[in-house]
């Protein structure tokens, strides 16, 4: 039996997490983080907001970027309510 469809996933913005579906598009993922996060992202250009994973490689936790062109494969690999990080580029 295959696993359920992943409905929810978590985002993570300066140690404040906050649940949101998961995003189609990397368009879409800025745009949940948007609202998930008002007070932080408000007036922050779409181009500076960016996403990552901490995956365990070697036995140590790294944080990998997750770029515009592997969203969606990389979404439709994760684990409910697995968590991405949001960041803001300078």
């Amino acid at each position: 039996q295959s696993p359920a469809p992943v409905d929810v996933i978590t985002y993570r913005l300066n140690n404040q997490m906050m649940y949101v579906p998961p995003a189609k598009n990397f368009d879409q993922a800025v745009t949940f983080a948007r609202s998930a996060f008002e007070g932080d992202l408000t007036g922050i250009d779409k181009n500076r907001i960016s996403f990552s994973l901490n995956v365990l490689a070697n036995g140590k936790q790294n944080s990998v970027g997750i770029s515009r062109v592997a969203w969606s494969t990389i979404m439709s690999r994760l684990a409910q309510y697995e968590i991405i990080d949001v960041h803001i580029q300078p």
